[in-house]
């Protein structure tokens, strides 16, 4: 169906002017002020037919001048919403608030939202601020409105080449694994047809050799690239997206909005250490911000084509925020095909993962923690081993040292302490140094990505994240002041592999003294600085202030706390599968370890009778 026949089933009084794509969505514009309220039930019937999202924005013609519109728009929205800006956005129809409380925004079943559009005819959109907002998010939110024209037309262009009617297919589906394959770190798979050509994700390494994906395989050709995948913010699946744009991808990336401003604030910071230390940079700040320029973002559940033969839905991996399952419908039923990402079954953050997928034929699964040996403790057990190592802390009059991962695991532990300190009476400062500040904020702008039992504390003004024993540390004096001063306390710092970050600082002063406790609470990979100290050595190369390395003796006390990563172990992995409505035909393990995927792959051939393997880089396999 082209527009033409489009334009002759919609409703001859809808008084349609233009009609237009913001990527997979048809958009349709009309000059009657009828259609524009009410016309979304005339059109139920022609998306039944089309197979597409068709939203009714206004025409210029109907659109309240900017002016009265935002004098009407504060006699609407009550004062105790917090409004804070107000952006009108005439090329898309849409006016862009950003308030304090959203709900207040919408109203009672839409009620506010439904008269605003009634008022001043424009296409409300709400966004949440926040005090002391993470201005990662305020700066990806303006680069997208500012480049608002831009975006007009790459959004078309993008819904252009999807194109309404599908057509035939070939039937053939092709997997090629360019990185994280028998390995944790540098996630990239190529998704081949004969229409298309996608990503799913494309990040780089932990360790310090082969952190690049094999983009350089035969099969893979970034002018042929027609959209990138990013299933979550972790270096390790996004930290080379913008390489690919710094060498001329002008595609879409799709992920979650959460996903898009932790990434960025990531990137932002690799781009940072690389340029203090000295080292190669993989790409500009002009990149990353391409990268925002071009991304799609999507909610859980939400249906999207990203190409003629390829339509997606995201689902909550339990991971980190916003982490997502990418189920992906390939042809007119053709096949199924399912990529976990990372997942986890027992976060304090979020809501369990997602199983109930209709069909899946192929399944491409993380193996982390799939080795035999991975039982963790439950959550209330790592609560426990966690207080018990402060206790002891404290009675040393030593402080509780935490490496951990700016994203997803130093806010579980907050959660953890914000509820076992007051409980046990303890009273002691908890300092967060690195991104760790900035993340919390954004989890705080997102709460519906959450559990539901956290969005409720947030919305009843509860919120865990600013009990105030946590405590921000921003300068090098600061630090400093932390590791003299003579009281204990818990400092959290990244990076959770001991691989660079303020954690270094910490450490050099501390490894020496065994009043104080290092306490791992998450994956520490292979030749990493952290797996070097956990497996028990008893002297540790450091770079001194003057830029020389020492080896250095290991004197801190070093636990792991275990049960509080942001991973599924190796039960909890084998009652994802047994959990999912439709076993897979097919199971291709991912992001572990060899020894570790060869034996959940082995194990769960022989347990459920399928067709399991582990591919090894620049490994491809033909799915159908």
């Amino acid at each position: 169906m082209d527009k033409n026949e489009f334009f002759e089933i919609l409703p001859k009084t809808a008084m349609i002017t233009k009609c237009c794509f913001e990527g997979a969505d048809i958009v349709i514009y009309t000059k009657s002020k009828d259609f524009f309220l009410n016309g979304q039930k005339e059109v139920k019937e022609i998306v039944s037919r089309v197979h597409k999202r068709i939203i009714i924005k206004p025409d210029e013609a109907i659109m309240l001048n900017e002016k009265d519109a935002q004098k009407k728009l504060k006699e609407i929205i009550p004062q105790k919403a917090g409004v804070e800006d107000i952006l009108f956005e005439k090329i898309f129809g849409t006016v862009i608030i950003r308030c304090q409380k959203p709900g207040i925004v919408i109203g009672k079943n839409g009620d506010i939202f439904a008269k605003i559009k009634k008022e001043i005819f424009w296409m409300p959109v709400v966004q949440r601020i926040i005090k002391e907002a993470s201005p990662i998010v305020n700066k990806a939110r303006d680069i997208v409105h500012n480049d608002r024209d831009y975006r007009f037309k790459f959004l078309n262009e993008i819904g252009e080449k999807i194109q309404l009617n599908k057509g035939p297919k070939k039937e053939w589906v092709r997997l090629s694994f360019l990185g994280g394959s028998r390995e944790v770190g540098r996630s990239c798979l190529l998704l081949q047809t004969k229409e298309s050509r996608v990503l799913l994700d494309c990040g780089v390494g932990q360790a310090t050799e082969n952190i690049n994906p094999y983009i350089d395989a035969p099969e893979f050709n970034i002018d042929e690239l027609d959209a990138i995948i990013v299933s979550h913010a972790h270096i390790d699946h996004s930290g080379f997206v913008p390489y690919l744009y710094e060498y001329g991808y002008k595609g879409p990336v799709y992920c979650t909005l959460p996903t898009r401003d932790i990434m960025t604030l990531l990137q932002l910071d690799i781009f940072d250490i690389n340029k203090r230390e000295g080292k190669q940079k993989l790409y500009s700040i002009k990149s990353i911000k391409e990268q925002i320029k071009h991304s799609i973002t999507l909610d859980y559940n939400e249906v999207c084509d990203i190409t003629g033969d390829m339509r997606i839905v995201f689902q909550n991996a339990g991971h980190i925020l916003g982490s997502s399952q990418t189920h992906i419908h390939i042809g007119e039923g053709l096949y199924n095909l399912l990529y976990t990402g990372d997942i986890n079954s027992s976060s304090w953050l979020f809501d369990r993962v997602y199983t109930d997928f209709n069909r899946i034929e192929g399944l491409i699964m993380e193996s982390t923690y799939g080795g035999q040996e991975d039982i963790t403790p439950t959550k209330q057990d790592a609560e426990n081993m966690l207080l018990e190592n402060i206790l002891n802390t404290i009675k040393r009059r030593g402080k509780l040292l935490i490496p951990s991962f700016g994203v997803g695991r130093a806010q579980e532990v907050m959660l953890i302490l914000s509820k076992i300190l007051p409980d046990a009476k303890i009273n002691i400062p908890v300092y967060l140094d690195g991104m760790i500040w900035d993340v919390t904020k954004i989890h705080i702008t997102y709460p519906e990505f959450l559990s539901k039992q956290i969005q409720e504390k947030i919305f009843r003004n509860e919120n865990p994240f600013e009990n105030p024993m946590f405590l921000n540390v921003q300068t090098k004096n600061q630090r400093q002041e932390v590791i003299d001063e003579d009281k204990s306390s818990i400092i959290i710092a990244t990076s959770g592999m001991v691989n660079g970050g303020p954690i270094m600082e910490y450490l050099r002063k501390m490894i020496g003294d065994e009043r104080h406790t290092l306490a791992f609470v998450g994956y520490q990979a292979e030749s990493t600085l952290g797996a070097k100290i956990q497996s028990g050595a008893n002297e540790i190369p450091l770079e001194t202030t003057k830029g020389e390395i020492k080896y250095t003796p290991v004197k801190i006390q070093v636990v792991t706390i275990r049960g509080i990563s942001g991973h599924a172990n190796r039960s909890e992995l084998t009652n994802y599968l047994c959990n999912l409505r439709q076993t897979p035909n097919k199971i291709m393990f991912n992001h572990g370890e060899r020894g570790k995927s060869l034996n959940l792959s082995s194990y769960t051939h022989k347990q459920f009778k399928i067709d399991t393997c582990v591919p090894r880089n620049l490994d491809s396999i033909r799915l159908i």
